[in-house]
């Protein structure tokens, strides 16, 4: 019987161990990826905020341009949202907490009589509308560093057509905006029309060549950045997740062979002590 329990404990333990190789080489991978991510989000964040500051400041003293996409519509009746997820899974509650808080845009739009469709970025994102039937306009997976930015620009181009074309009165982004190597946050923002922002001066810029032309310049680089800022911090905070998830993963393989070796080696003391006691009453018999 003791025999039986010490074949069993010792498949479990060889069972977790290889489980333990395979997590602490994941969790080693998205260290890598995540170190390099990192790095990126920290060289293009002051740009990408320094463009939006500059922007949403002058934009607040353009006088003669009437346009949407910076006034804005006045019936609101259709909204998109562009939503940031993973390709993969393992990355702990992650994609979750990105699909529960776009439910809750979706619920908070559906209360105002909107409807709501969704430019989804990952394959988890995409997989759960076509699962739940939720309208989609574009989709994008497998996203990797060299054509992110040209991807951006892309989803950019698409949202300021959908926003022209008036299947959009609004554009929505929802990602997950790095902070450090434990905490990530998520975030909404509108895209378009643009947020405008008064402050002291800025409604009296003198532009050259014209309002008109700056305009046309600005705004397809500040979504062009915007997005490729949220697609690097969402990435950086996914690989972050999927560390902490294998490290705890790890973590816990590694206490549950503890576990296992002690109720082994138990076991085989049990079986030790059986075969003492066997031996002893055997020896006794024969006297």
């Amino acid at each position: 019987m003791a025999g039986g329990k010490m074949r069993i404990v010792k498949r479990r333990i060889k069972s977790v161990k290889n489980t333990h190789q395979i997590t602490k080489a994941m969790e080693m991978v998205s260290s890598s990826k995540f170190k390099k991510f990192q790095r990126l989000v920290g060289e293009s964040r002051p740009y990408s905020d320094g463009i939006e500051n500059i922007l949403r400041s002058i934009s607040f003293g353009i006088k003669d341009i009437k346009t949407p996409l910076l006034q804005g519509k006045k019936d609101i009746k259709k909204v998109g949202i562009v939503v940031i997820t993973s390709d993969r899974g393992l990355c702990g509650s992650y994609n979750n907490a990105m699909i529960k808080e776009m439910n809750k845009f979706i619920e908070r739009q559906k209360e105002m009589g909107r409807v709501v469709s969704v430019i989804a970025i990952g394959k988890k994102i995409r997989d759960y509308c076509r699962k739940n039937e939720i309208d989609m306009k574009g989709e994008y997976i497998q996203l990797i560093p060299e054509t992110m930015f040209e991807k951006a620009q892309e989803i950019g181009e698409q949202s300021v057509d959908f926003f022209e074309e008036d299947l959009f009165d609004e554009v929505h982004l929802l990602y997950s905006k790095f902070i450090s190597a434990v905490t990530s946050k998520i975030t909404m923002k509108r895209l378009l029309p643009l947020e405008q922002v008064k402050v002291e001066g800025n409604e009296n810029y003198l532009f050259e060549p014209s309002e008109e032309q700056i305009m046309d310049s600005l705004l397809p680089k500040y979504l062009n950045i915007a997005l490729y800022q949220a697609i690097l911090e969402a990435t950086a905070s996914e690989h972050s997740a999927r560390m902490k998830a294998m490290k705890s993963a790890s973590d816990n393989a590694i206490d549950m062979i503890g576990k296992l070796t002690l109720v082994y080696n138990r076991a085989r003391q049990a079986s030790i002590t059986q075969e003492i006691s066997e031996i002893v009453a055997g020896a006794d018999a024969l006297k």
